[in-house]
């Protein structure tokens, strides 16, 4: 019984201590963290929609010299590929062997480089031939890819995106993806679009507007049912049962910005389009 007096005698004393203490400048001044907005809905005007390989499992998209380039996946199925917009009509082509895996690519200075997924590699080509200058180490998985004009920006399946030096990989900070509602995992291809990275979700139908400096979403785009919507020949492939569709989800995946015209061309893995989008911001 003494020792509970004493305890509780203790802990008011305690606490009657606290209780008149002043706080200090720094607590006083401490302005309350604001809560984060809710990401702008962006919307979009449909411009056209142009041929797609129905075989190209895309992993990444890239406007480069007025041709499209585009990174697909899936082993034994991978490729580096220079297409014809307009037409769909392969260009330049070449194929990535097994066991790798491709994932995004981006083109920085007239250099592409291209992800591979649980490979932990980098192939880095002249863009103009595709002859492979070089392959680097990189730490995690690939998933998507772009670039600011200086660094590489990475995305590897989680919130993170992974800002490296495009001459070693060395990693020189990392951004955390989050709306008002949490962190955002399932980032997967990027593309830098004026200052700003535009992401896809990997299962998701919409692209993100992320702001590089606070990892915060400030826009997105709602893609839902776009492809049901706006498709000009039958998609029921993309679900038959046993289709690569079924099996690794022919989800939207593929963000190319034209910085002519301001417009966008999204596609999705193994969509029979590619389609030019106008947003409104």
């Amino acid at each position: 019984m003494y020792h509970r007096i004493a305890l509780a005698t203790l802990l008011f004393l305690l606490l009657s201590c606290n209780g008149n203490q002043e706080p200090t400048e720094t607590e006083g001044q401490r302005p309350a963290t604001p809560a984060m907005p809710e990401p702008k809905s962006i919307s979009y005007q449909l411009i056209n929609a142009y041929p797609h390989d129905t075989a190209a499992f895309t992993q990444g998209f890239e406007i480069y010299q007025g041709k499209l380039l585009e990174g697909t996946g899936l082993i034994n199925r991978s490729s580096l590929r220079r297409t014809d917009l307009k037409t769909g009509r392969i260009l330049n082509r070449i194929n990535i062997d097994s066991p790798y895996f491709g994932e995004g690519i981006t083109v920085l200075r007239d250099t592409l480089y291209q992800l591979t997924w649980q490979n932990n590699m980098v192939f880095v080509y002249d863009a103009k031939t595709f002859r492979k200058i070089r392959e680097m180490k990189w730490s995690d998985e690939g998933w998507g890819i772009t670039n600011d004009g200086s660094n590489l920006y990475i995305s590897t399946g989680s919130d993170k995106i992974y800002v490296a030096r495009p001459s070693d990989l060395k990693l020189q900070r990392v951004i955390s993806v989050s709306d008002p509602f949490g962190l955002l995992n399932n980032l997967n291809e990027l593309e830098w679009i004026n200052g700003f990275i535009y992401a896809n979700r990997w299962e998701y139908d919409y692209i993100l507007k992320i702001d590089p400096a606070s990892g915060h979403v400030l826009g997105r785009i709602d893609l839902k049912d776009f492809l049901a919507r706006n498709a000009k020949v039958d998609i029921t492939y993309l679900g038959a049962p046993g289709s690569i569709g079924a099996q690794n989800g022919a989800y939207l995946n593929g963000i190319a910005y034209d910085s002519s015209s301001g417009n966008l061309f999204i596609t999705g893995k193994l969509w029979p389009h590619v389609f030019e989008i106008k947003p409104a911001d």
